[in-house]
């Protein structure tokens, strides 16, 4: 379960894993005197990031993490199995916490591309760009990408029955045309 705002939480009977996004390093101890995981376009001398994340399992700290990115986009992030998974610009961060090891999901060419938005299940995380659709597996390995749904933004409307319903918009004058996508394959139905 991942609650919108600045806090994505991930529970299961033995563990709860919840992230905390914060603009400003206005922490505490032990998140002032841990080593962060630095991610993003970090300057030659470090500065001060353009976004901290704290990750914690059962209020116990585990995890900050230092974003250098240009959040003024949209910015998602969701804890789903048992990693983070952060959208900012045109990637998708890929965190396991435990390791405190991340790896990266490059997701449009196209210099328009951005990330758009998570929609996670128990079953499947799907990941929308400007022109696509992701599904991801659990430890953050691309099952399948669908290019070509838009260009300026891609949205799910609804996953029933095996099936992606969703739209995708194709000019600045907001033209949004529907697909329909098998959510095992990727694979396009209409569209």
């Amino acid at each position: 379960m991942w609650l919108v705002g600045y806090t994505a939480v991930r529970s299961s009977r033995k563990h709860m894993l919840s992230v905390r996004r914060d603009l400003v390093l206005a922490l505490d101890s032990p998140w002032t005197a841990m080593s962060p995981l630095r991610l993003g376009k970090i300057p030659a001398g470090l500065g001060t990031a353009d976004l901290f994340l704290t990750i914690s399992e059962d209020d116990r700290p585990l995890l900050r993490v230092d974003l250098y990115a240009d959040c003024s986009g949209p910015f998602q992030a969701v804890v789903w199995s048992e990693h983070v998974f952060v959208g900012v610009e045109r990637l998708v961060y890929v965190i396991d916490p435990k390791r405190a090891f991340a790896s990266e999901i490059f997701l449009d060419s196209d210099a328009w591309g951005y990330f758009g938005h998570f929609y996670p299940d128990h079953e499947y995380l799907l990941v929308a760009s400007a022109t696509a659709l992701l599904r991801l597996a659990p430890d953050g390995n691309v099952l399948w990408n669908r290019s070509d749904l838009g260009l300026d933004g891609v949205v799910v409307n609804s996953v029933e029955d095996g099936l992606i319903k969703g739209e995708g918009c194709w000019d600045l004058d907001e033209e949004w045309k529907p697909f329909l996508l098998r959510l095992d394959s990727g694979e396009l139905i209409i569209g």
